[in-house]
């Protein structure tokens, strides 16, 4: 809370201690946030003096307006477990797919705004985030707990209680202050440590039990049927049932098909990273996402069954309102 209200200015660029970005990336995010075109010799050259930048000089974003800017992740793997190399497959392959076509079109770097392509909801990450100072003070809190109190906090210590704060904010400036949300065609390098196996499933599963709480529910009790396997099964027995085609061979094609659009996925979100990270080898990584599809439905099952969670090595019980109660106390996450 500390930075936040020291800081001087306006906009507010927030970015996990293990994500990076390319040269010119906050630059970007900042052209995409004002809805215009400064040249990258103007940022280096005269920055202070850029009206652009000035705050007194520009309103925050009111309905209607882009309120905030978000990356989309890509995974780099430098201590090569099993763990890891699994969620590196996921992330940069079924995350980045569901994550661009609820939230963004695949833009890069012109100055048309990708905003949310299906305009379902607001689904934001938050390993880089670029805000508004004035916009999150703003927001009133969407714990019904901290709701109750005489006077309830409001800002960002209004989203305390929620283990997803970085989705929850983004979704009040969503429906409460009606901002869109945009994106460029950067990405956030996210360096994953040595994650054991049991790490990756812990860390499916507990996002499992978080989403289920904070989404509506038919949002997660779809999931299976965007996974390929499943997909696979119903698409062949489908088939097979219109047109007597083989399902094994359905299934085995539509398999091939779907790892060469992830592969191919993968690809575009490391264009401009190439040089980042060790060399990424093709046969570990179908490897990687063969076992992540192959445990998508066990993890998924395993998730539904109860909505208990250990963070940062303490239980929490996730409660029907997204927030996060500290198992056997009844304390809300702080």
């Amino acid at each position: 809370m500390v930075p936040f209200e020291q800081a001087q200015y306006d906009l507010i660029w927030t970015i996990d201690s293990t994500v990076a970005v390319t040269p010119g990336s906050l630059g970007r995010a900042v052209e995409a946030f004002l809805g215009t075109s400064v040249s990258t010799s103007s940022f280096d050259s005269d920055l202070e003096s850029t009206p652009l930048m000035a705050d007194e000089m520009r309103r925050p974003p009111a309905a209607g307006d882009v309120g905030l800017i978000h990356f989309v992740p890509y995974a780099v793997v430098y201590q090569r477990t099993w763990g890891s190399l699994i969620e590196q497959a996921f992330l940069n392959t079924t995350h980045a797919k569901m994550y661009l076509a609820i939230v963004s079109g695949n833009h890069r770097y012109g100055l048309t705004l990708p905003q949310n392509a299906l305009a379902l909801d607001s689904c934001v990450i938050g390993k880089s985030n670029l805000y508004s100072k004035a916009n999150i003070a703003s927001l009133t809190s969407p714990s019904p707990t901290l709701c109750q109190q005489p006077n309830p906090p409001t800002g960002l210590a209004g989203f305390s209680p929620f283990l997803a704060e970085d989705n929850m904010i983004a979704l009040s400036l969503w429906h409460e202050l009606s901002l869109k949300h945009a994106m460029t065609g950067d990405v956030a390098v996210d360096f994953l440590g040595a994650l054991p196996l049991r790490g990756y499933i812990n860390r499916r599963v507990r996002w499992i039990r978080v989403r289920k709480r904070m989404a509506p529910i038919i949002a997660t009790l779809i999931e299976p049927f965007t996974e390929s396997i499943i997909c696979g099964i119903y698409g062949s027995w489908a088939i097979d049932r219109l047109f007597g085609a083989s399902k094994t061979a359905i299934f085995l094609v539509h398999m091939v098909l779907w790892l060469l659009v992830d592969l191919a996925v993968r690809d575009a979100l490391r264009t401009d990273v190439k040089d980042v990270g060790p060399p990424s080898g093709t046969v570990s990584f179908v490897l990687a996402w063969l076992a992540r599809e192959v445990m998508t439905m066990p993890i998924w099952i395993y998730g539904m069954m109860s909505s208990d969670v250990v963070w940062r090595g303490k239980k929490y019980r996730i409660l029907t309102s997204g927030e996060s109660s500290l198992s056997g106390s009844g304390r809300l996450l702080t």
